[in-house]
């Protein structure tokens, strides 16, 4: 999926590809348990960062939400997150250019497009695989930094 809508010299292709790589390092995504009982998941994707400008343009495009995460004295940090179907969406338009959250997004995707018809049994799969995807990806960040 590869948008060329030309906005002066910038293209919409630059855009997502620059929120992309932002969510890419600075996101998260999540299959969630719902406080609920029973058989209630839902997808979140989130970004915490101090840069509320950045935010704000994530929310302009995708929808969402933003709230204040932490004060302290030098600065404050906030917290972007989006739920359910419009998370859904936004990973759809950013999928071509993740890079460390892909296989994160790919699963976060499949499992909101089926949760309706899937059994508990396989939600609870999907959520366990999730866990482990974001386990496995702080290993992997930690041992190339090493």
């Amino acid at each position: 999926m590869s948008m060329k809508i030309k906005s002066g010299r910038e293209t919409i292709t630059t855009k997502v590809a620059y929120m992309a790589g932002f969510f890419d390092g600075e996101g998260c995504v999540r299959i969630k348990k719902s406080s609920q009982k029973g058989n209630s998941y839902h997808i979140i994707a989130h970004v915490t960062n101090s840069n509320l400008k950045i935010l704000q343009i994530f929310k302009y495009w995708f929808g969402g939400k933003i709230r204040l995460q932490e004060k302290t004295k030098n600065k404050n940090i906030y917290n972007y997150y989006i739920t359910c179907a419009e998370a859904c969406d936004m990973l759809k338009i950013l999928l071509t250019f993740l890079y460390e959250k892909r296989e994160q997004a790919e699963l976060a995707i499949d499992f909101h497009n089926y949760k309706e018809a899937m059994p508990l049994k396989e939600k609870k799969v999907m959520y366990t695989r999730m866990r482990e995807l974001k386990k496995s990806n702080i290993y992997e960040n930690k041992s190339r930094l090493a």
